[in-house]
């Protein structure tokens, strides 16, 4: 049995969208028969509380001590553990996200054991997040970041952009283009929308346009306060409900703002949200938005699409099909583009908004569950050790 273990600073609630990626892309792996495991470094206490995990086995995930600030995600014991593994011709490891001492353990492994390693960004190597945190950055490139991203054997991008990313950033390795996925118990699920409207003292009449996310710059919600406050009497009879973890203490600046615009009774911060509280949300939102600067591919866009919401996002989000579907709206991320389309989802009725989402549940159902991208990355990981032929996803 060949083995895959992909390495992720955390799979826990901390980790938002990259620690479910991880776990369900493992988890569809284990069941097309690859021996999958995570590593990360997180306590085995937060991974089984975890309700986004969907299951994956606890016996599979293998937890390690990090040292130093929390950001960092180094760990000695992380490092030791990669290079004690034996059998590097039936092995994969596959790196979550960079920057972190989780690259220098993918690093020893495909340089100092000369095993098979994949490396997913996911959206870290875009322009705008390059500008974010270049002192920490411009360290972990030359301790041991750009050596392990030129060395590896293969890079995951979620999208055709960000291959295009890959290459203005210097590297020449092969790229697998493959989406994530959303996973069947979401689809197949459905939530309460009137527990979430009486749990959170939303009027009964009131129409929810939700943001679930990280609360953090790169989300662009000071863009979407500006254009609300230009729409006017269009946002009547609406409330944005702001769902995630604050990061850089931004929320007490959005709060700010929402003083200063005066929308104290039509913005709301409900802190975040997970499990059945999670998807009651989705069923009792009108729309979901996503007003953002730069992203990999979110996962909280396919679950929203899943739930058979709508989405207004951005062009940072490189999603083509949602116009090509008429799902939502993708727009650039100002205040001009944003302002503009906005009052075209503010006016539009119920029954439109619902149509929209049934097509875009329609259309990750048919293109994009977590089966048919392991399916995928299987492919390549075979090809990778010289088990099968190069797959149509990866550009050489």
């Amino acid at each position: 049995m060949l083995t895959a273990i992909h390495l992720c600073s955390s799979v826990s609630r901390r980790s938002t969208g990259v620690g479910t990626v991880a776990l369900n892309l493992a988890k569809a792996q284990l069941r097309q028969g690859w021996d999958t495991h995570i590593w990360s470094l997180d306590r085995m206490c937060d991974v089984a509380a975890q309700p986004e995990s969907n299951g994956f086995p606890l016996e599979r995930v293998r937890t390690f001590e990090g040292v130093g600030p929390e950001r960092w995600a180094w760990s000695y014991g992380l490092q030791a553990a990669v290079l004690s593994l034996k059998d590097t011709a039936g092995c994969i490891i596959h790196e979550h996200g960079i920057w972190t001492g989780i690259s220098a353990a993918t690093w020893s492994w495909r340089v100092r054991r000369h095993g098979v390693s994949v490396i997913t960004p996911h959206g870290s190597l875009s322009p705008w997040a390059l500008r974010r945190s270049r002192w920490k950055k411009a360290l972990a490139l030359a301790v041991y970041e750009r050596s392990n991203l030129r060395n590896a054997s293969c890079l995951h991008a979620l999208s055709q952009p960000e291959a295009g990313e890959f290459r203005n950033f210097g590297l020449k390795n092969p790229i697998a283009v493959v989406p994530n996925g959303i996973s069947a118990e979401w689809l197949c699920s459905a939530g309460d929308a009137q527990r979430f409207k009486h749990t959170f003292a939303v009027a009964s009449g009131a129409r929810i346009l939700l943001f679930l996310s990280r609360i953090t710059p790169k989300k662009g919600l000071p863009l979407l306060f500006e254009s609300i406050k230009a729409s006017g009497e269009a946002f009547a009879g609406w409330v944005l409900l702001i769902a995630g973890m604050d990061e850089f203490d931004h929320q007490r600046e959005l709060e700010t703002l929402v003083d200063q615009y005066g929308f104290r009774d039509s913005v709301r911060f409900i802190g975040p949200l997970y499990g059945d509280t999670k998807r009651d949300a989705f069923s009792a939102a009108d729309a979901f938005v996503l007003p953002s600067h730069s992203e990999g591919s979110p996962m909280v866009v396919l679950e929203a699409l899943g739930a058979g919401v709508p989405v207004f996002t951005t062009t940072a989000i490189p999603f083509p099909e949602l116009l090509e579907q008429r799902a939502g709206w993708m727009v650039e991320p100002s205040v001009d583009s944003i302002g503009a389309s906005l009052p075209d989802l503010l006016l539009r009725s119920p029954a439109e908004l619902r149509e929209m989402g049934n097509r875009g549940r329609a259309l990750v159902a048919s293109r994009f569950t977590w089966d048919i991208v392991a399916t995928e990355l299987s492919a390549v990981y075979l090809w990778l050790l010289g088990r099968g032929p190069q797959p149509d996803c990866v550009i050489a």
